[in-house]
């Protein structure tokens, strides 16, 4: 922060501060020391976190940290921080859902009044982004004076610009950059018992693995380690713009934990309806919709981070349900394998054909061992044959690779007790090209079309990833688009194309036109 902006910073905080004090004074209602126990008590309780968040920072303040009633979320999620002391929470809250306000401000002061936060720590992307959250705690609890007059004076010592500021009930508020030091963080005897990773993922940063990896080890190590015996709540406000970043490498590090909580806010739902529907009309949801493309919509408002294909488009993926009941044309299954576990992916496509548009029904995609594909080949072959179902499986192989592969299909199939060894498949023809051809054409012209049951699987989204990032000269992974591409090119070819792509080829025999000389 340069001298020029803390110089703003300071004179907008002191402002700020200002007519908080003014402003919040003149909303003081009379009452008598009984009724003010009685409201406080009844404040304190975690099931009323809305109404204690309304009552000091929300409508009908002055100068309000919110333009609406708190959401039916921001009480369910605080309840589920305040029942678990060590819970680990990513709330993946679409822009604009009050996450940071009530992280830092509401939550904070909430469990401080509920003696549950005696070191609070906000950590953001550095320390400049720190201190300003720290700002906004810092003012209300040293000059709204609605807060004031039922807990009494806050702030003792310590200033947000300078990261640190105590209160007069010995809690210590502290603000760190990400790229600070965590360890040895401590007052006395309080270690911290109260962690907010705010707004701290960058898709620019996710693009080096190793500096998100030392960033996830920070938080869940370094941080982790550093949590008080009896109490540790790390609370993650950030919506979920990138994939593989921060927020992926933390879930992935607590996911097992009975601690973990993962918060998923989006602006609506499939209707239009608002999540926040206190605060946000079906046409509001429209209108933000609106005001950004369809790329940015998504990450930013509904926890979908797509790039923009700059070949396969995200709106060329289209859900359908499929009845069980469909009598095929035929099914395809198409198996790109890899030779080690850490390489590229294991992917294989079902799909299914039917009156010459193709539907993909199944899906795997993963890097893992040779077995575990296999077994699970087998398990989806033994479940199609139960309903009726034949399909004709293959893989792709040259012919030395045919010949290791061959042994290990053979043995899985007598492992698996079910005689069905996918044949060799290999093509020649550039591979780029290849795939670039083929699912643009089925994709763009709505021939292809995807079993809505798959949408949520961690398969799908590994296979989705591949086709909307696949471009030729990239190091992306392309296993599941060059087997999807196999799958549909090979099914076209035995079962047919849609009567709309090709014209009739039937043979005309006519009378010879003579020529009169």
């Amino acid at each position: 922060m340069t001298a020029t902006e803390f110089k703003t910073a300071l004179e907008n905080f002191k402002l700020k501060s200002k007519m908080i004090k003014e402003l919040t004074f003149n909303s003081i209602v009379a009452e008598t020391s009984e009724q003010q126990e009685e409201r406080i008590k009844f404040l304190l309780k975690p099931e009323n976190y809305t109404k204690f968040f309304d009552y000091y920072f929300g409508v009908g303040v002055s100068l309000s940290l919110a333009d609406a009633p708190c959401a039916d979320f921001h009480q369910s999620s605080y309840e589920r921080i305040f029942d678990d002391p060590f819970v680990v929470q990513l709330r993946k809250w679409y822009r604009g859902s009050a996450k940071s306000i009530h992280t830092n401000v509401g939550n904070i002061c909430h469990l401080k009044e509920n003696n549950e936060v005696y070191f609070g720590l906000l950590v953001g992307r550095n320390q400049d982004f720190a201190n300003l959250l720290l700002s906004d705690l810092q003012t209300h609890l040293q000059y709204n004076e609605k807060y004031i007059k039922d807990f009494g004076m806050q702030v003792n010592y310590g200033n947000w610009s300078d990261g640190e500021f105590q209160t007069n009930d010995g809690r210590i508020f502290k603000g760190l950059g990400l790229n600070q030091p965590f360890r040895g963080l401590r007052l006395g005897a309080h270690r911290i018992d109260f962690a907010s990773i705010d707004d701290c993922e960058d898709r620019k940063q996710a693009k080096n693995q190793i500096l998100i990896q030392e960033n996830t080890e920070k938080v869940t190590g370094d941080l982790g380690k550093a949590f008080h015996l009896r109490r540790g709540r790390m609370v993650v406000p950030n919506n979920y713009i990138v994939k593989n970043g921060l927020i992926d490498g933390i879930k992935e590090a607590y996911k097992n934990s009975i601690h973990f909580d993962e918060s998923i806010v989006n602006l609506s739902d499939e209707k239009g309806n608002p999540s926040w529907h206190q605060r946000l009309s079906k046409q509001d949801v429209i209108t933000i919709n609106k005001k950004t493309d369809y790329y940015t919509s998504q990450r930013e408002d509904y926890n979908n981070p797509i790039e923009k294909g700059k070949l396969f488009k995200a709106e060329w993926l289209k859900y359908v349900d499929v009845p069980t009941e469909t009598i095929w044309d035929g099914v395809i299954a198409h198996w790109d394998l890899s030779y080690t576990r850490n390489g590229d992916f294991k992917a294989c496509a079902v799909v299914g054909f039917k009156a010459g548009k193709a539907y993909i029904l199944d899906v795997f995609c993963r890097q893992c061992d040779l077995p575990e594909a296999m077994e699970w080949h087998y398990a989806k072959m033994r479940e199609y044959a139960m309903k009726g179902v034949s399909i004709l499986s293959f893989y792709d192989a040259t012919v030395s690779q045919a010949a290791i592969f061959q042994t290990a299909w053979l043995s899985a199939a007598e492992r698996e007790r079910f005689a069905s060894v996918p044949l060799p498949n290999h093509q020649n023809s550039d591979k780029h090209i290849r795939i670039e051809a083929t699912l643009t054409d089925v994709f763009f012209n709505k021939l292809l079309a995807i079993k809505k049951e798959l949408k949520d699987t961690s398969d799908w989204e590994t296979a989705q990833e591949q086709i909307l990032s696949f471009e030729k000269g990239t190091k992306a992974h392309d296993d599941f688009p060059d087997t999807l591409e196999n799958a549909v090119r090979l099914g076209r070819t035995y079962f047919g194309y849609s009567d709309n792509q090709s014209t009739s080829s039937k043979p005309m025999i006519g009378k010879k036109k003579r020529r009169r000389i």
